[in-house]
């Protein structure tokens, strides 16, 4: 009976274990569309700007544009679970705040706030934000571009006459290891800018991924450029104490051996990692050394996906990085995680003349973030440079078919209809050789759409005979035509499945639009006046719609 307690125990543990939580955590908000108040033109960029480079500090972010009261709770408490046992914890807001009876609340926006008493029940409290990052257990941090001038408050009626609306935000106190930011100190308001970000979150985004830059002084810096672009007319403030213990949002950085400049860049901020630990056993199959060219039907990266993997790279002696391809991670990416893989290449920069090169991209998050390593072989004679075999970490954003990498030189990343990835090289130091490589798929998380027109697709119909009384030239047109639109399809959402226009559904919720409060129904723009909503239109129109 003893053995049988014991393991019946052990299993009552792990039921009780809570998930592990990500080391670094974040939510970013972003208020513009207000439905009661003229809307704010900056916030939903700013919230943009700032997910993706939260994003880029290995942050697993969340972001919401335009909430509603609804949406932001909802959103505060999933997050604050995530928050649990983190690293890091991290809140951004833009868009309207304001102070009513003594405490802070962030404005969502169908708020109407007819009155001061209404504030509770229509607004988001600062201090249910506060709670919700002090979870994590080295820094708490909320981020607030809310101080902008209140338009709610001319309106509202007081319930008591010493009840005030303040203008701007009030003074908080967060405790333990919280810091609370404000673009504008308390009592005063922060502008939105006449450019693409406010000037807060403008200075923010010049200083927040700067390496070995300690969170204090990168407050610090960003108020002198506050100051500094509003002529002194807007103040920065950070509320709350921390420890002598030095945080970074990014490390110092470790500067890694000099690399190849042709086919073989080198990222200069980000340190190497360790060496793989993959299988290398040469006694792989020798097929695998050649199947480069083949894209697998599964979705789970394997012990045998690795070992091939290994092989490959044993062969074309490339120094492999340790990395993880976790299907999870990267199943929510929709219509870009098809870049998600192992590309390797046949022959080297050339046609055979360069080093050899492989392209790992171990994940694509939901705004488009590709991340993961480019690994390049010994130098040939036809090489630039002959430095050693290496590789690099990147983390770049996908823009249509394809990204770059950026290092000293240039490496335009192109996925083509063939799913094949080809490389351009682009040296300052040989601005007339445009050098290119090919990469097929070793290993692919998403199994792409048959190739239109593609006569492996079509042995089966090539040995039927051939029906001459039918109309064939229409009717391949139309199958082509239908297959090369279900291919560029937007990734799916449940919500639409009910829309009578799912395909227009889809492309609006994907792009800055969303759904009614019944769900009955969606919409591309908030408001008739606004301007065409051009992502929603791109979408459609990627589609086949006309």
């Amino acid at each position: 009976m003893r053995p049988r307690f014991i393991f019946m125990m052990f299993v009552l543990l792990l039921a009780a274990a809570p998930a592990l939580a990500a080391e670094r955590v974040a939510l970013v908000i972003g208020n513009g569309a207000y439905l009661r108040v003229p809307i704010l033109p900056n916030p939903t960029r700013d919230a943009t700007d700032v997910a993706r480079a939260l994003e880029r500090l290995d942050f697993k972010v969340t972001q919401l544009s335009n909430g509603t009261a609804a949406d932001m709770r909802k959103a505060l408490v999933e997050f604050g679970r995530s928050a649990e046992g983190s690293m890091m914890a991290v809140v951004f807001y833009a868009g309207h705040g304001m102070e009513a009876g003594g405490e802070n609340w962030l404005i969502p926006t169908d708020a109407e706030l007819r009155s001061d008493t209404d504030v509770e029940s229509e607004a988001v409290s600062l201090r249910s934000v506060n709670l919700q990052v002090g979870k994590a257990r080295q820094l708490g941090l909320v981020i607030l571009d809310a101080c902008r001038n209140n338009p709610f408050e001319a309106k509202m009626k007081r319930s008591l006459a010493t009840r005030a609306v303040a203008r701007g935000l009030a003074a908080t106190e967060p405790t333990d290891n919280v810091l609370v930011a404000y673009a504008a100190r308390d009592g005063t308001t922060a502008s939105d800018g006449d450019g693409r970000n406010s000037p807060f979150t403008t200075a923010l985004l010049r200083h927040i991924e700067t390496p070995g830059l300690e969170v204090s002084f990168l407050f610090r810096r960003v108020r002198d450029d506050v100051m500094t672009a509003t002529k002194r007319g807007q103040q920065p403030f950070v509320y709350g104490s921390l420890s002598k213990e030095e945080i970074y949002l990014k490390g110092p950085t470790v500067s890694p051996p000099s690399a190849p400049t042709s086919s073989v860049p080198t990222s200069p901020v980000v340190p190497a990692p360790t060496v793989s630990t993959l299988n290398t056993d040469t006694s792989a199959p020798k097929e695998a050394a050649t199947a480069s060219a083949i894209a697998t039907d599964h979705r789970e990266f394997t012990p045998e996906d690795s070992q091939r993997v290994a092989a490959i790279g044993t062969k074309q002696q490339l120094k492999m990085p340790e990395f993880t391809i976790s299907a999870d991670r990267s199943a929510s990416s929709g219509a870009n995680a098809r870049f998600v893989g192992v590309w390797s290449s046949k022959q080297g920069w050339e046609k055979g003349r360069g080093r050899h090169g492989m392209l790992i991209i171990t994940a694509v998050s939901a705004t488009g973030l590709a991340s993961g390593y480019w690994l390049w072989g010994p130098p040939t004679k036809a090489s630039w440079q002959q430095t050693p075999a290496g590789y690099s970490k990147f983390a770049e954003y996908i823009e249509g078919n394809g990204f770059s990498l950026n290092f000293r030189e240039t490496i335009a990343v192109k996925l083509d209809g063939k799913n094949v990835i080809r490389l351009s090289n682009s040296n300052p130091d040989h601005p007339t050789e445009r050098p290119t490589i090919d990469l097929y798929p070793v290993w692919q998380l998403n199994k792409p759409a048959p190739v239109v027109g593609d006569p492996s697709n079509n042995k089966e119909r090539s040995q039927k005979p051939r029906d001459t009384s039918a109309p064939s030239s229409s009717v391949n047109r139309e199958d082509q035509t239908r297959a090369a639109k279900q291919a560029q399809q937007p990734s799916g959402d449940s919500r639409c499945d009910r829309m009578r226009d799912r395909l227009g559904c889809l492309c609006a919720v994907q792009n800055g639009g969303g759904l009614s409060p019944d769900g009955k129904s969606w919409w591309s723009k908030r408001h008739t006046s606004d301007p065409p909503n051009e992502a929603f239109v791109r979408c459609q129109l990627r589609a086949g719609r006309t």
